[in-house]
């Protein structure tokens, strides 16, 4: 496609699922138009539920206003809802935080898994838990997404007092004593974002500079 394209393009690609980055409209509009052409001839189609033409990067904000569209769209992928933010300086940034789609996901799977582990001893079962949460902060702690983390954990924390009560028709923990409980026995935090900016420069400059 590149050779019959007016500006720029770039295609981020992971598996089955992929980004196409146009400077121009009507570059997009034509690859729009193209593409589902061209898989057709390969069996193949595009999953029209996930698939859609948004304005987006640096002067998405300011073009969206010109046209009277409103705030800039947003789009999900890989887990993440990508959007136009600022930095401190005021300048345009890429944002991620974690999906509502996927958020809602992992919080069923948690809850679950918490169904199932009401004849797990506690200890073991808390040293799951702690490195069920160690894993999703590993893939979702990335800049800008602190807030999603914790709100994570907070409802992972609420459902966690909910299982230590729901082990016996005595055992209600208030909060109280589920504070006291997690004194001792500590839900796992998030400890640092990975910096994907500085990963990408990193990357650029060779791995070493």
């Amino acid at each position: 496609m590149r050779p019959r394209l007016r500006g720029e393009a770039y295609l981020i690609r992971f598996a089955d699922d992929f980004i196409c980055c146009f400077e121009l409209e009507s570059d997009a509009r034509r690859y729009q138009a193209v593409l589902p052409k061209r898989l057709d001839r390969f069996s193949l189609s595009i999953a029209e539920e996930k698939t859609k033409l948004i304005r987006f990067g640096r002067f998405a904000r300011r073009d969206s206003q010109r046209r009277g569209e409103g705030a800039p769209a947003t789009f999900d992928f890989l887990g993440f809802t990508h959007y136009c933010g600022l930095s401190r300086a005021g300048k345009f940034k890429l944002k991620r935080k974690t999906s509502g789609k996927k958020l809602r996901v992992k919080l069923r799977e948690m809850r679950l898994w918490f169904h199932h582990q009401l004849s797990t001893a506690v200890g073991e079962m808390w040293q799951v838990l702690n490195a069920k949460l160690r894993g999703h902060y590993q893939y979702y702690g990335i800049n800008d997404n602190w807030p999603m983390l914790m709100a994570y954990r907070s409802k992972v924390r609420r459902m966690a007092k909910r299982h230590l009560s729901r082990r016996s028709q005595k055992s209600y923990v208030n909060w109280t004593d589920f504070n006291r409980f997690t004194d001792l026995h500590p839900l796992a935090n998030p400890k640092c974002l990975t910096d994907l900016i500085a990963m990408n420069r990193q990357e650029l400059c060779g791995g070493e500079k």
